[in-house]
Parts: C-alpha cells; structure tokens; sequence
C-alpha cells in the first residue's frame, strides 16, 4: 500500500504499510510484520478534493454588461433553412419544391432509433430546395429544406 522510510535514534527503518482497517494497521518493519492499534482512525476518501477560485464581488449586472456585444448579422441563424431536430434516416418526403405549405404541416418523417418522427413547419412558406433524399442518413442540425 505505502512505503515509508524512517530514521530513530539512527536507526534507519522501512515500513510497508500492508492494510489498514479501522483502528488496526498491517505493517511490515524490515521484513517482521506487526499489527498495529491506531490511537485515531485513518479516514480515506475515494472523492477527490475540489478546489475552487475566489469569486470576485463586482457587481454582475455590471460584469455581464460589459462582457455582452450584439451578434454580427452573418453570425444570426438564417430561418430559410429547416434543420434536422435529431440524428435519422430520411423514411419520407411528403413535399416537393415549389411547393407551399402552412404551420404544423408535415413535410418529412425522419426514422430515428426505430421511430418515425414527423418534421412539421414551424411557420407558411415554400420550398425552394429539398437537400436529402429519401433513405438517406442525416446528422443532427443538417439542413433539410430551403425555404422562403
């Protein structure tokens, strides 16, 4: 378990320290092993120990001002595209290009863990452009339809 090497009177000692259960230590002195009563147990932890920073007091309201800056416009998430909400396979498409459609429309089931899921529009529009295919294996957040 742990090695320990002592020196008394000078006398030099090495102590492994074989197992500790309670308030009894195992112990081997140059080779003679001993059991040893601990006046005080040995607590051991199996969770380490967690050390944390000193928080600052400022002021957050102030803190988060300072740190918060507008989004660029080409940074903004476009809404002419329709996303894949979860990884799948393309089962059906039920929308062609050109096509318009209205809100909770469904325009594709996504087959995903053994489970159809329906792909509905979040708002009116049309379709400009279908980007999968029926069959086809999709990630999450891949565009699937280009709307406008």
């Amino acid at each position: 378990m742990k090695k320990i090497n002592f020196e008394i009177n000078g006398s030099k000692y090495e102590v492994n320290v074989k197992k500790v259960e309670g308030d009894v230590a195992k112990l081997e002195v140059n080779g003679t092993p001993y059991s040893v009563k601990i006046q005080q147990e040995i607590k051991t932890t199996k969770t380490p120990i967690l050390v944390r920073s000193q928080v600052s007091n400022a002021d957050s309201s102030q803190v988060a001002g300072e740190k918060m800056t507008p989004v660029a416009a080409v940074k903004k998430p476009s809404s002419k595209t329709i996303k894949s909400p979860l990884p799948g396979n393309v089962f059906k498409i039920l929308i062609k290009e050109g096509e318009n459609f209205k809100e909770g429309d469904t325009l594709m089931v996504l087959e995903s863990m053994k489970m159809e899921n329906n792909i509905l529009a979040e708002t009116n529009g049309t379709i400009v452009k279908v980007n999968v295919s029926a069959g086809q294996a999709v990630l999450q957040d891949d565009v699937l339809f280009e709307i406008e």
